[in-house]
Formats: structure tokens, C-alpha cells, sequence
């Protein structure tokens, strides 16, 4: 359908650093979208306007249950069709949604990750209202995330990692984002996929 649109989406773990990477793209250039971003709209519509993250889990599991397991990235593909810029898509967390992406555009995948306790107080620093968990919460929905007891049609993160075509292991604490490893890496993932393109 949208063969010839450059996608890279981004995986990984619950506050790994998803958004980060996909920020240094946006900065390149590129268009950016999420995953919630459909997933908030659609319980927007439907009267929840601030939904927690259990509710986001749910709802895109309710989504891809009714609608196949490819609907959201679909709906994003079909959203970008008439830019010509990269889209970077945010938060992929199903392996249909991957397969989807990879026979109906030119995509690539970053996986990232980065140790437990630093996903924790990078949790615990950035205080929105959908990160105000305690530790047990956060490990409960970070393994629903990675797809533990989860349905065909559920949170995939861990098989989503597997399958990434690039993979940043954020584990660095650093002041200014550009001194940072991250930085660095991704910028390389950028020539590599959008500049020899």
C-alpha cells in the first residue's frame, strides 16, 4: 500500500527512552507520531480524555481484538500518506503491527532498553499523571508490556525486541543529550536508514 514510505518505528521496554530517540528524529526531520496517540483518540471519543496506563494497555488490546491486530499502525500509515518526510512511529508493541509495517512500507525497527532500576527513576523523575505508580505497579505493568500472560493481540514488547533491525541499550546517566551514547547512536541509525536511502 505505502511501499515506499520510510517507517522506522521504535520499540522497547516501559520508560526506556522510546520517546528520546524518537525526539532526535523529529529533530532530523522526520514526521513523528505514536501508538497511544490512536489509542487516546479513540477513548477520547468515547469520554475518557486522561486515561491512565493500564486503560491505554487495554483499550489497544480492545482495538486490535475487534479491529485485527494491524488497525492501529494502519490507521498511522494511512495518516502520513501524502508526507513525503520519514515517519517515525512511537511505542510499537505487537508483532502484528510489525508485520504489518514491514510488507506495507520500506521499515525499519529500533529496539531499546535500558536497566530496570534506571527505567524506574526515569519514572519516578517525570511525574505525569500517567507515571504516578508505586515500584510494584510499574514492574506489574512493564511485564504485562513485555507480553507476560498476554493474548495474540496484546502487549508483544519482549517479541518486538527480537525482531529490531537496530538495538540501543540505554544505560547512561548524562547531563546534556547530545554528550550521550544515545545520542550518538541514533544519529548513526539515521545516516544509516534515511541518508542512504
Amino acid at each position: 500500500m505505502y511501499q515506499e514510505k520510510l517507517v522506522i518505528g521504535v520499540t522497547g521496554t516501559l520508560c526506556s527512552g522510546k520517546g528520546i530517540v524518537s525526539k532526535i528524529l523529529l529533530s532530523k526531520g522526520c514526521d513523528i507520531d505514536t501508538f497511544s496517540s490512536i489509542i487516546r483518540d479513540e477513548l477520547k471519543s468515547r469520554g475518557n480524555s486522561s486515561p491512565d496506563r493500564m486503560q491505554l494497555q487495554d483499550e489497544g488490546n480492545r482495538l486490535r481484538k475487534e479491529f485485527g491486530s494491524q488497525v492501529i499502525a494502519q490507521r498511522l500509515l494511512l495518516k502520513y500518506k501524502d508526507s513525503v518526510k520519514p515517519l517515525v512511529i512511537d511505542g510499537l508493541r505487537n508483532i502484528a503491527e510489525l508485520d504489518y509495517l514491514r510488507e506495507n512500507s520500506d521499515f525499519v525497527l529500533i529496539g531499546v532498553d535500558a536497566p530496570l532500576d534506571l527505567r524506574w527513576n526515569y519514572t519516578r523523575n517525570r511525574k505525569t499523571s500517567r507515571d504516578l505508580m508505586d515500584y510494584d505497579e510499574f514492574v506489574k505493568l512493564e511485564a504485562r508490556d513485555r507480553g507476560h500472560n498476554e493474548p495474540l493481540n496484546g502487549q508483544q514488547v519482549d517479541m518486538c525486541l527480537a525482531q529490531a533491525d537496530y538495538l540501543i541499550y540505554n544505560d547512561e546517566e548524562y547531563e546534556r543529550l547530545e554528550d550521550s551514547r544515545l545520542y550518538k547512536q541514533v544519529l548513526e541509525i539515521y545516516e544509516d536508514v534515511v541518508k542512504k536511502r
